[in-house]
């Protein structure tokens, strides 16, 4: 990664005095601050990273600086449905990857899948459309947040876009009639189209839409309708593996055999750094050699060789295992 970013200071140099942009050690000094952050991070981020490197510039030029690293591609700026403030990523060129994004904590997680990514060309195909560049962002619950998340939650504590079935309504007998009269009752299906708009829940029920104030919100308990499971969910199953197909942790694996990604699980950070590396459900991985101590192992995978430890193959699970000598 350092030289990529040398490589990176080399070409700001050039392009930056070729386009004759004004302070031009000060916006450098911007760079190094930005290179030396990981992920998706903020303009105070930024500025915090320059206050530590002892360095002391005034938000608005830090702000034009970045303006100026996304127009000659150094960054990105992404702009999720947060509200918060503005989030950069490093642009490496020729790398594309998406995000999903947990509604409840905001963590953002990367991901690449090939068979995505061929899908989208195909899908462009098929309506005679040229594609120049895209982006996928999926919103909803990270692992984490879903282990511990309650079975059952009140109303006005689900998400948007969330499917629920009612399930019990914690109100007095003239509540329930009003609840009642407005179309809702136990048993229910719902979706939650929006929340926090002037204190109102916006649910859908079928093709109806309703409007319920927080109080009554409050009373009316939900559940998942169907539990979605997270790649590596706490207390999750997980997705099952073919049926009458034997699956194994990849850990147990042997040198020459090669089998099919079913489930990541783990830690998210670990989690994250296997996506990131491509290990995702449906990719075909093969175990090239064990090291001479049997830790790590050498794989590959979409046609890269790594290396993993054996206690981060564990969070593995393949299906469809086989011999093949390559």
């Amino acid at each position: 990664m350092s030289n990529r970013h040398e490589q990176e200071k080399k070409q700001f140099k050039r392009l930056f005095q070729q386009q004759g942009v004004d302070r031009f050690d000060e916006r450098f000094q911007v760079l190094e601050a930005f290179l030396k952050l990981e992920h998706h991070v903020t303009r105070t981020d930024i500025s915090r990273q320059l206050k530590d490197d002892g360095v002391h510039l005034d938000d608005g030029f830090v702000t034009t600086s970045m303006e100026h690293l996304c127009r000659f591609g150094f960054a990105s700026r992404v702009d999720f449905d947060s509200g918060e403030e503005i989030l950069y990523e490093h642009r490496h060129l020729g790398v594309h990857h998406d995000h999903m994004v947990c509604a409840k904590c905001s963590a953002i997680l990367e991901f690449k899948d090939e068979a995505l990514e061929n899908l989208q060309k195909k899908v462009a195909e098929a309506y005679g459309f040229y594609m120049l560049q895209h982006k996928m962002e999926i919103y909803g619950l990270c692992s984490q947040c879903m282990a511990n998340r309650k079975n059952r939650v009140p109303l006005n504590m689900a998400k948007p876009g969330e499917k629920l079935i009612v399930k019990e309504l914690e109100a007095g007998k003239n509540m329930q009639l009003r609840i009642s009269s407005m179309g809702l009752k136990m048993g229910d299906t719902i979706e939650v189209v929006s929340n926090g708009f002037g204190g109102q829940v916006v649910i859908a029920v079928g093709e109806n839409r309703l409007v319920i104030g927080t109080g009554m919100a409050q009373k009316i308990w939900v559940q998942p309708f169907e539990r979605i499971e997270i790649l590596g969910g706490a207390g999750s199953q997980g997705i099952q593996a073919g049926a009458g197909t034997p699956s194994m942790d990849l850990s147990r694996m042997k040198a020459g055999q090669e089998g099919t990604i079913v489930r990541v699980s783990g830690e998210s950070h670990l989690r994250r750094r296997l996506l990131e590396m491509g290990i995702n459900r449906g990719t075909t991985i093969y175990v090239e050699k064990y090291a001479p101590l049997k830790d790590p192992l050498e794989l590959v995978v979409k046609g890269y060789h790594i290396s993993l430890r054996v206690e981060e193959a564990a969070n593995i699970l393949v299906e469809n295992v086989t011999s093949k000598k390559r």
